[in-house]
């Protein structure tokens, strides 16, 4: 396994990704691939594809080759927020998914670190997520983010935090 920093204008890498996130957004939709991305729709998915991970910085988990994973995450600014209001300043874990197959193995739990130590590298000591899957809430708590109870009521999320 190993972590690749994605490089938004490498074609290939960014061509390899884009399924990957597909997968993701139809999954946490609870749609079938083919109905939240019709084929006919592929540029502008390729365009929001491109203006969503502008400006963050994303970490591939790779396995024998193949894209199992990645976590996105950014400064929250004023030109760039989080999905929940009032953390000017902190770290956002922006997205972190892991493919089905891939689940239990502890490699989100490395995404999750990656990000933070490369937050660190940065300054910043608070990160914030929301978490719009209850599922996962486990997850959030066993890598120590504390359920902060606040409601992004557009995202129907909730916000978690954690201080390094």
């Amino acid at each position: 396994m190993e972590l690749i920093r994605f490089d938004m204008q490498n074609e290939t890498m960014a061509m390899a990704l884009l399924p990957l996130y597909q997968t993701y957004e139809a999954e946490i939709s609870e749609d079938e691939l083919d109905e939240f991305y019709p084929e006919d729709c592929f540029n502008d998915l390729f365009e929001y594809f491109q203006e969503y991970f502008e400006g963050k910085t994303t970490y591939i988990c790779v396995i024998d080759g193949e894209y199992r994973g990645f976590v996105a995450f950014h400064i929250d600014t004023d030109e760039m927020p989080g999905y929940a209001d009032g953390y000017r300043g902190w770290g956002h874990l922006a997205e972190i998914y892991m493919d089905k197959k891939s689940r239990g193995l502890g490699l989100g739990k490395i995404l999750v670190k990656k990000a933070e130590e490369e937050l660190i590298k940065l300054g910043v000591r608070d990160i914030h997520l929301m978490n719009i899957l209850p599922s996962n809430c486990d997850f959030w708590k066993a890598v120590g983010y504390t359920d902060t109870g606040k409601i992004v009521p557009e995202e129907d999320g909730r916000v978690f935090e954690k201080h390094l």
